[in-house]
């Protein structure tokens, strides 16, 4: 009998260790059935999560932390309460998750000095701690005591946790440096938990979306959705495409932006609706983008306001006339951000509009002050193209019709050696109005070229808005005619290497130009090409 319970639990965790969830189920559950052993609690709960029975992978190890106090395995109990806490903040229930911590924090008292169990204990603590201080603190105790410990799984957990808040914080190098570790140590077989991986998968792909390290973030997407796929990753395929989708809306691939949100939503929906917050946001934005309001309006309708949530149903009342309300909402969600440099310059730009929109013009230049103040420290090539456009509008609007053109056009240049053109288009925009007093018809071409962009994204709002500026310009609202042959012998050059895969920085490389000057080159060629993005781009040139 004995024999048979040690094969099935044995046998459940090689099952864990290739990834075959449902034959992991079938052994830890006949191990069960033999007698109630909390290492196939444990195992059990770890396959039915990877199966997308979430809440009942939850019990399971809710189990197994009794099992372990039983046995008086105090450093396996307070790991295992550790995972249930995790689990239950990532599924909306804080209080839960408060309380499992709470009792882990209790036992852990009970274990040496020196274990992994006090570090996992430190792990969770940051992570559910509300001050980036606080989150890096706890990380960097939890990483000491891994590396004392000789624990691997808590070693890459705490590198992760530890570098998505230093990128929070605006320490964006030092951030990715500490992230990227972690995914190597991972990816390199030095993790037991397959958990782990994922973890680190998505701290890293949410820093790289918090700083607007779009090509990154598509490298590591790639990985993440092949794992998640390949691995039957329920769960997780509905976060990673979360955030595969923020990449694929920043750099113009709305159509797959929009299918990927919605399939997010779909397992959300099957197997976590606790989860579905931040996809539901992101979609919103997605649909006033698209001017598709009453959309966006029903996405977010009797939604628990959060961070995301506040900032994007701020957008929405800013696209509805309602200033007021938009400034509010975000000074809402800035007192959630208070100590987060990345997630409060978000809050900010658009506060500035809605200020604007209020008429209240020294309240709008002190937002904008705020966000360049955030782009100087932190260095963050996002915030700065933020802060540049949110400074044009400011000077704009006082009327300094010059300061505004240059900071509109380092705008444009930010946005475009990112390689988002719906920023970028909205830069074109404003430096034409700088322009439309002193030069009309330099006015006129970079509002035609910003149209090509935007309808090529399909931005219904942004194409309305661009058509009005157009017309009070005095000039017609149809795009000039643009033919390949337009193309420059240099803007052929970079188009060939476009259409190679190289980003900016490598083509910049190849041809011994600047980095801003390739991005301005590519912003040309989409234009005249009439296309939106790089792949559409790509697939021109191969057909020619």
């Amino acid at each position: 009998m004995q024999g048979s319970l040690d094969a099935d639990v044995t046998a459940g965790g090689d099952a864990l260790d290739r990834a075959d969830w449902a034959e992991a189920r079938l052994r830890f559950t006949a191990a069960l059935a033999t007698a109630d052993r909390p290492e196939a609690h444990e195992g059990l709960g770890l396959a039915l999560w990877f199966l997308g029975q979430v809440l009942e992978g939850i019990a399971e190890r809710e189990r197994a932390v009794e099992g372990y106090l039983r046995d008086d395995r105090c450093e396996d109990a307070v790991r295992m309460a550790v995972w249930v806490s995790h689990q239950h903040l990532l599924g909306g229930r804080p209080s839960a998750a408060r309380g499992w911590l709470a009792r882990a924090e209790r036992w852990v008292e009970r274990t040496p000095p020196a274990c992994s169990a006090r570090g996992w204990v430190a792990v969770e603590r940051a992570r559910h701690a509300h001050r980036l201080e606080d989150r890096i603190a706890g990380a960097q105790q939890a990483l000491d005591l891994a590396q004392v410990c000789a624990d691997q799984d808590l070693e890459v957990f705490a590198l992760s946790v530890l570098g998505r808040a230093v990128v929070g914080a605006g320490r964006r190098e030092e951030g990715f440096t500490l992230l990227e570790e972690a995914m190597a140590a991972a990816t390199a077989g030095r993790v037991r938990n397959v958990h782990t991986l994922a973890e680190a998968y998505c701290n890293l792909l949410e820093g790289c979306v918090s700083a607007g390290e779009w090509e990154r973030g598509a490298e590591w997407c790639e990985l993440v959705g092949a794992f998640a796929t390949a691995h039957g990753t329920a769960p997780l395929l509905g976060a990673c495409r979360t955030i595969h989708a923020d990449v694929l809306l920043a750099t113009g691939q709305w159509p797959e932006a929009e299918h990927a949100l919605e399939s997010a939503l779909t397992t959300h929906a099957m197997y976590v609706p606790q989860m579905s917050a931040p996809t539901v946001a992101t979609l919103a934005e997605l649909r006033i983008r698209q001017g598709r309001l009453r959309d966006a309006e029903s996405l977010l309708a009797g939604r628990d306001p959060e961070p995301s949530s506040l900032r994007v149903l701020a957008l929405l009342r800013l696209a509805e006339g309602r200033p007021a309300e938009a400034v509010t909402l975000l000074r809402r969600g800035l007192v959630h951000a208070a100590d987060s440099e990345v997630q409060a310059a978000q809050l900010l730009a658009p506060l500035v509009d809605a200020h604007l929109d209020s008429g209240d013009s020294d309240a709008a230049a002190d937002a904008a002050a705020q966000v360049s103040a955030i782009a100087e420290r932190t260095g963050i090539r996002l915030v700065a193209a933020l802060a540049e456009l949110a400074q044009a509008r400011v000077a704009l609007a006082a009327g300094r019709t010059d300061a505004a053109a240059e900071s509109a056009g380092r705008s444009l240049a930010a946005f475009d050696g990112l390689a988002m053109p719906y920023g970028a288009a909205q830069a074109r925009l404003e430096l034409a109005r700088a322009l439309a007093a002193t030069a009309p018809e330099l006015a006129g071409d970079e509002v035609r070229t910003a149209l090509v962009t935007l309808r090529g994204l399909g931005a219904a709002r942004a194409v309305d808005e661009a058509s009005a500026l157009l017309r009070a310009l005095g000039s017609g609202t149809a795009p000039r005619p643009r033919e390949e042959g337009e193309l420059t012998a240099r803007e052929r050059e970079v188009l060939d290497l476009v259409a190679l895969g190289m980003s900016n920085a490598r083509i910049a490389a190849a041809l011994i130009i600047s980095e801003k000057t390739v991005g301005h080159h590519v912003s040309r060629i989409l234009a005249k090409l009439g296309v939106s993005n790089r792949t559409e781009a790509a697939r021109h040139a191969a057909g020619t």
